[in-house]
């Protein structure tokens, strides 16, 4: 569909501005108009003053019946006092004018024009030459008779006063005489600042007017429509304060004055001995070209490169404007013309590339091409490729008359979506308001109670207990969570368990009122209040609240309220559990202030080992430490806190070192050195475990030189990997990038996976390890004893390793049934033909004891412990980039 508005049309603002800002844009056009004006009076009377001008006396001559037209007009580029002086008009060299009484176009010169008129009567003969050019500056007859006289005619011109006409017409008229049987020569020199030429014809006196009136009165009718226009125009901009329409005005004003100038009707018609004001022709055609570029981007939307295109034309028409009056080279009307052309024909491709997205855009190229024809006819009425008559003359006046209508209808439209939009508007802001005097009345509930429960929210219940906190009164606050709120509402929808939620909360609020009674901090009524949809709290104001950190010392009402909450919830169809668990927290022992406190409970309700819990400071500082220990994780990645430790792995018999395990040493800044057991399984919780993975993988290729170096070529390195790394798609191609990058071949890396993390998911395990091995890595399957395993499930996986945990090496010199379990387990190993790792290898006697069984491999203290490779201060190389 059309586009109904234009985003930068004139009856829309592009943005806000200050008052005299927005006056000065509204007024700026016609505020060039009166500079532009005031230039050419006063440019023109300056030229003026230091000029000539020719006033010859005026004669009368009655006309007579019958009319002639010339045989011929010749023309030569030479003044009418050289003509005479040189008898040039007797030469051969005389051009003729083009047919149809076509211009010549612009020319520097004078140029004299030659016919001949016969009177082959036996009677004078009495005719009037009539020269339909009111626009020309300058004509100078003379009449060559027979013998070669010389006789000077009436000078006229657009420059000379309206007393020198013979008729009061806007056409140049000479009444002449043909003497009797005689040929008679005229010459005309033309001196123009426009178009040059000379579109003569023999008429009648009577039938002069005649002619005259007929074509004043078709364009007086257009020049109305471009005056109603112009009025139209005028009266929007006064009332919407648009500088769109305001260039507009500029335009038609122009359009018209340039008319009336080209017809004889200009200003000077009004003060008659003021010629000089039509020479402001040349002030209103580079106007009419500004009010047209500047226009353009108010109605329709344009690019920057478009725009700016539309301010260069502005500019050389403003040139031109400012120089045409010193009759400079190339400065004149014939260069505005070919610059109106081009900027015409520039305007209307730019805007037919919107005709099907912009309706506007259609307008302003109907507008604009009538705009186009017209100059274009006159143009070429101007070179000679067109005749000369009142069509071609008035083209552009048509043109422009045309475009004015049809943009006038634009507007129009314009104007009625604008009103409807406005309506609209109008429409919105009443229904906005109504809305907002509803907000308003709401405003307070909106900020003091919970959305969905519509209860106290967290700031009221914050408010109310901050105040028993600064004047020092107890009380205990005990956070409710249920934990399968969020369940529920993924099983039911969230309206439907939104509504049971509800009808709980006002049972729980009764329940709450009914046993503590005057005990109980009430917030704005309620004994309840929500933190979230599913965590709420209420306070108990009492010194001795009956809690006690012993479940089983809880007071009768705690007890009763433990019960209440671990009964099914039952509404209509629906029973259900909500699954609460209860914080308590006691002010001020817990908190320095009311939101300490809301902390704390909510803090303690997250423990599921019991219905209630009291609040620890122990368990919040372990807690506290393990949130610190995930933020600091990456940066310790990279400041050389975490740094990589090798343990060897031997061949028990030969005493030769196969391998070295990759394990992880954290020395944090607060908490000292950190064992991996307190941070690994946190992180494999909170999904950052795959990063430390990479990162260890990375490390140990980096060491992989050091490590050769230290134990031979064949060292291979081992690196425990996650259940979640074993989850990620991409894991095998990760760390075969990683790998690549530092020139490790696969098969001296083995990967370890705990026994645990193979059966949490055996099938994705499996295919992720089938990759893996493929790929060229060693699997080795760590803390084997540990687990669950499945014998079977084993079997299928492509394993190259199997270390058995160190429990089982717990008395075992000493316990023959522990002694035949290891065996077992061994022989475990040779069945599945995997390569034997004996884990927790601490002293001489068990070590001494392992060497019975050839192929056996071992790690522990007795050989090494843990140890870094690098130096102390050197910091470990982040990740390969892109991995």
């Amino acid at each position: 569909m059309d586009a109904i508005s234009s985003p930068l049309d004139p009856l829309t603002e592009a943005a806000p501005r200050s008052s005299w800002q927005h006056r000065l844009g509204i007024w700026s056009p016609l505020l060039l108009v009166l500079l532009a004006v005031s230039w050419g009076l006063g440019i023109n009377l300056y030229l003026a003053t230091t000029g000539a001008s020719i006033n010859e006396p005026k004669t009368t001559l009655a006309s007579t019946t019958t009319g002639l037209i010339p045989r011929q007009t010749d023309f030569r580029i030479m003044a009418l006092d050289d003509v005479i002086a040189t008898r040039a008009w007797t030469t051969a060299d005389w051009q003729p004018t083009p047919e149809h009484r076509s211009g010549l176009g612009f020319l520097d010169a004078p140029a004299t024009f030659r016919f001949t008129l016969d009177n082959p009567a036996d009677t004078p003969r009495r005719q009037l030459i009539v020269v339909a050019a009111p626009f020309l500056d300058h004509i100078a007859p003379a009449v060559i008779a027979a013998d070669g006289s010389v006789t000077r005619l009436a000078v006229m011109g657009d420059r000379y006063p309206f007393s020198q006409r013979f008729y009061d017409l806007p056409h140049w008229i000479w009444p002449v005489t043909l003497p009797p049987r005689s040929s008679s020569m005229f010459l005309f020199e033309v001196r123009t600042s426009g178009s040059t030429l000379l579109p003569v014809a023999i008429a009648e006196g009577h039938s002069v007017p005649g002619t005259v009136t007929y074509t004043l009165v078709w364009k007086s009718f257009i020049a109305g429509i471009l005056a109603f226009a112009l009025v139209f125009n005028l009266i929007i901009v006064s009332m919407l304060k648009r500088p769109g329409l305001a260039w507009i005005s500029v335009l038609l004003l122009g359009v018209i004055h340039s008319q009336l100038v080209m017809e004889g009707f200009g200003l000077w018609l009004l003060w008659p001995q003021w010629p000089v004001l039509n020479a402001l022709i040349n002030i209103s055609l580079p106007l009419t070209l500004i009010a047209l570029c500047q226009f353009t981007p108010h109605f329709i939307d344009l690019a920057r490169p478009p725009a700016r295109m539309l301010q260069l034309f502005s500019v050389l028409a403003l040139l031109l404007m400012l120089t045409t009056p010193f009759n400079l080279p190339f400065l004149g009307q014939g260069s505005l013309l070919v610059l109106a052309i081009v900027a015409g024909g520039f305007i209307l491709a730019v805007v037919a590339r919107q005709l099907r997205s912009h309706v506007y855009a259609r307008y302003y190229a109907l507008s604009i091409l009538a705009i186009f024809l017209g100059g274009l006819a006159a143009s070429l009425r101007t070179v000679g490729l067109l005749p000369v008559n009142g069509l071609t003359d008035s083209a552009f006046f048509l043109g422009t008359a045309i475009s004015s209508v049809i943009l006038t209808v634009g507007v129009g439209r314009q104007l009625l979506e604008e009103r409807r939009r406005r309506l609209g508007a109008s429409i919105r802001a009443r229904h906005e308001q109504q809305l907002r005097s509803r907000i308003e009345k709401d405003y307070d509930r909106l900020l003091t109670t919970h959305r969905v429960t519509g209860i106290p929210n967290r700031a009221i219940m914050e408010e109310t207990l901050q105040g028993r906190h600064d004047n020092d009164e107890p009380y205990a606050l005990a956070i409710v969570r249920l934990q399968r709120f969020n369940e529920i509402e993924q099983a039911l929808g969230y309206r439907a368990a939104e509504d049971l939620l509800r009808i709980y909360l006002r049972r729980l609020n009764s329940f709450l009122k009914m046993y503590f009674g005057d005990r109980l901090v009430l917030f704005k009524g309620h004994a309840l209040a929500s933190i979230d949809a599913g965590t709420h709290g209420f306070a108990v104001r009492t010194a001795s609240d009956g809690l006690a950190d012993n479940p089983a010392e809880l007071s009768t009402q705690w007890q009763e309220l433990i019960q209440w909450l671990g009964a099914n919830f039952v509404e209509g169809r629906y029973t259900f559990s909500w699954q609460p668990s209860i914080g308590v927290a006691r002010a001020p022992d817990h908190g320095r202030s009311a939101a300490d406190i809301i902390s704390s409970a909510g803090f303690a309700s997250l423990s599921t080992q019991q219905a209630l819990t009291v609040y620890d400071p122990a368990v919040a500082e372990e807690q506290y430490r393990q949130q610190v220990l995930m933020l600091d994780l990456e940066s310790a990645l990279g400041n050389n806190e975490i740094r990589v430790h090798y343990q060897p792995k031997v061949a028990i018999r030969e005493q030769r070192v196969v391998a070295c395990e990759a394990l992880l040493r954290w020395h944090h800044p607060e908490f000292g050195l950190v064992s991996p057991a307190s941070w690994i399984p946190l992180a494999e919780q909170v999904g950052t475990i795959h990063a430390v993975t990479r990162w260890v993988v990375n490390q140990a290729c980096q060491d992989w030189a050091a490590l050769r170096d230290r134990h031979g070529e064949t060292v291979a390195i081992a690196v425990n990997i996650s259940a979640l790394d074993l989850k990620q798609p991409r894991f095998d191609q990760e760390i075969t990038a990683i790998l690549a990058h530092h020139a490790v071949p696969p098969r001296q890396m083995i990967l370890e996976i705990t026994e645990t993390a193979v059966m949490s998911d055996i099938d994705q395990a499996r295919r992720m390890i089938h990759r893996l091995n493929k790929a060229g890595f060693r699997i080795a399957l760590d803390d084997f004893g540990t687990g669950h395993s499945s014998l079977s499930a084993l079997a299928s996986f492509a394993l190259d390793e199997l270390k058995i945990d160190r429990s089982f090496l717990e008395d075992i010199i000493a316990n023959p049934v522990r002694q035949r379990i290891f065996r077992a387990a061994l022989e475990l190993g040779e069945a599945l033909d995997l390569d034997v790792v004996v884990e927790g290898v601490d002293d001489h006697a068990v070590a001494t004891w392992l060497q019975q069984f050839p192929g056996l491999f071992g790690q522990g203290y007795y050989w090494s412990r843990p140890e870094s490779i690098q130096p102390p201060g050197k910091v470990q190389q982040p990740l390969v980039p892109g991995n």
